[in-house]
């Protein structure tokens, strides 16, 4: 409650927006009641984001109804790139989805680039040619989405430097994407690479202890009581 009423509704807006796993269960939790709250007041833009991204389908249903009029009028009059996201998050439309990230939106950017590499891995008889432009698509949306200083963004970029997708391998790279997201985003899954560069050495001297130290954090982040008491154990 207490992190709720501090967040502000474009904060909470990102947060719903990105993957779940981007933050951790309580700041999740969080982001999800102020723009239930919002929604609930009657604010077309979190009502559609609920009805685009809830469970409850009578809720997505009625809050996508009473808001879609009012989304695609401001997608008309404004351009903006997160409104043309969204309605390509309802009706899965991947012209939307290319126009909101032209457009620089960091969800676009990133829900584009995966697509891509997607697409690329699941080729079949396709050139080897058409497969390497794919992958190199789609790093480059991930790296425009990271120049935004997006967690989510730099973990994809991490990938691919530690994987060599859609550009050259390079660990040291990779390690910096993660460290980023870890320390400035408070990204769980980066702690968890983090932590397996710590134990590899991957990119960093191997370090035991920090390895410990991170993937500790990841599991705390995503509620883990036993994981959140040895963190404060040490302190």
């Amino acid at each position: 409650l207490v992190l709720a009423a501090a967040m502000a509704s474009s904060e909470a807006l990102v947060t719903v927006l990105n993957t779940r796993t981007a933050a951790s269960q309580d700041r999740y939790d969080a982001a999800v009641a102020v723009v239930e709250r919002d929604a609930a007041a009657g604010k077309p833009l979190q009502q559609f984001v609920i009805g685009v991204t809830t469970d409850d389908q009578e809720k997505a249903a009625r809050y996508l109804a009473s808001s879609r009029g009012t989304i695609k009028s401001l997608a008309q009059r404004r351009g903006n790139p997160l409104v043309w996201y969204l309605l390509s998050m309802e009706s899965n439309d991947r012209a939307l989805l290319e126009r909101a990230a032209k457009g620089g939106n960091v969800q676009a950017l990133n829900a584009l680039g995966a697509m891509l590499v997607q697409e690329a891995n699941s080729a079949t008889g396709e050139a080897t040619n058409g497969v390497r432009r794919l992958l190199r698509e789609g790093f480059e949306c991930f790296s425009k989405a990271s120049e935004q200083r997006d967690p989510n963004a730099f973990v994809n970029v991490g990938a691919c430097y530690l994987n060599g997708i859609g550009c050259r391998k390079n660990a040291m790279l990779a390690f910096e994407c993660f460290r980023t997201a870890a320390q400035e985003g408070g990204h769980p899954e980066a702690m968890m690479y983090l932590s397996t560069c710590f134990d590899r050495g991957i990119g960093v001297k191997a370090d035991p202890e920090k390895a410990m130290f991170w993937r500790m954090k990841a599991r705390a982040c995503r509620g883990d009581k036993a994981a959140a008491k040895w963190l404060e154990s040490r302190k």
